[in-house]
């Protein structure tokens, strides 16, 4: 989580905002660019901190001298409660009472303080967690730096949402996500997937190894009937997903649409591997041996799968070309019969 995540933002205390400091704190937790103003008047305006009872300071604002030493309230985990503007010590009524405290400018509090954590308005629905770093990083003015590029960052994948769904959209009714489309696509369909496609590639420009990205790009182009780019997407997917069976299995079907048996059953094998439990992955795999005359095997396999789920009509259909192989009752199954 980074630094900026960590504004909470509920609902607003009924004074709140009541000072220049709170606005912008208000607005920092909904907009990055509202950052960088929240953090400069953070160190120019006045805070509140609760001082121990038998501290020796005196109450109300206070200019403090190199080498003060001052007594602040803190909580059990040592962060030092600060607020920004005295009502909010008393929100929510959490403390009752008067209480005594001390107002510093935020560089003085952060100065005499080094090191420590803060917990601006614990009590409040707008408050943020100041940690050693964050601070160190204000005071040495780096932090300005950080917030560009977090700003930057963010723009960048909302570009990608965007351009992710709109992607998504186009593929709308033409694709299955676990399964394939036999229906012929007429020319406005046909574009639709192509740009697709192109859209899905402009989002790996932004997140290279986006493997969601790869998987949908290899369901257009499967469509589109252009099956080794489809496969090449898929190969690279399952490089950085070692667990979606899906990709693995979407790959062995498509290896079997370029008849490279070899492919087809290793990625078969693979989505096994990712969901050894799968009878649907076992039905493909065992229909892939049965091509590659591993009759046994397939045998093995697919009783396995019958078992997990004994009344599966695809199953059971992959079963009976089985046993009619092995028997001598019927051909073996070619690629093109495998994926029909």
């Amino acid at each position: 989580m980074g630094i900026f995540d960590i504004f909470k933002k509920k609902k607003t205390d009924s004074t709140f905002p009541e000072n220049e400091l709170e606005q912008s704190l208000k607005r920092a937790s909904s907009e990055i660019s509202a950052q960088k103003e929240f953090y400069q008047k953070l160190l120019w305006n006045q805070l509140f901190v609760l001082t121990d009872e038998h501290s020796n300071s005196e109450e109300g604002i206070q200019t403090l001298e190199e080498d003060t030493v001052v007594r602040f309230v803190t909580f059990e985990e040592g962060q030092i409660p600060i607020f920004t503007s005295t009502n909010r010590i008393f929100d929510k009524g959490i403390i009752k009472e008067e209480v005594p405290y001390m107002s510093l400018k935020g560089q003085d509090l952060f100065r005499v303080a080094k090191g420590a954590t803060f917990i601006l308005n614990p009590y409040s629905d707008y408050g943020k967690e100041l940690i050693p770093k964050e601070i160190e990083n204000l005071m040495n003015g780096t932090i300005y730096e950080k917030i560009d590029e977090q700003e930057i960052e963010d723009k960048k994948y909302q570009e990608f949402n965007e351009i992710f769904e709109r992607a998504g959209n186009r593929q709308e009714g033409l694709i299955l996500l676990n399964g394939y489309h036999r229906k012929k696509l007429n020319e406005s369909e046909k574009s639709r997937l192509e740009k697709s496609v192109i859209e899905f590639q402009k989002c790996l420009e932004i997140v290279p190894e986006h493997w969601q990205s790869m998987m949908l790009i290899s369901k257009s182009l499967q469509r589109l009937e252009r099956h080794s780019e489809a496969l090449e997407h898929l190969e690279n997917a399952c490089k950085i997903e070692s667990e979606n069976h899906s990709i693995a299995m979407e790959a062995s079907l498509e290896a079997m649409h370029l008849k490279d048996l070899d492919k087809a059953l290793y990625y078969s094998e693979e989505s096994l591997k990712r969901k050894p439990d799968d009878f649907a992955v076992m039905g493909n795999h065992a229909m892939n041996l049965l091509v590659a005359n591993k009759d046994q095997e397939a045998k093995v396999t697919i009783d396995n799968a019958i078992k997990i789920k004994p009344n599966d009509s695809v199953n059971k259909n992959i079963k009976s070309i089985i046993n009619g192989v092995i028997s001598g009752k019927r051909k073996r199954p070619t690629f093109e019969d495998a994926i029909k």
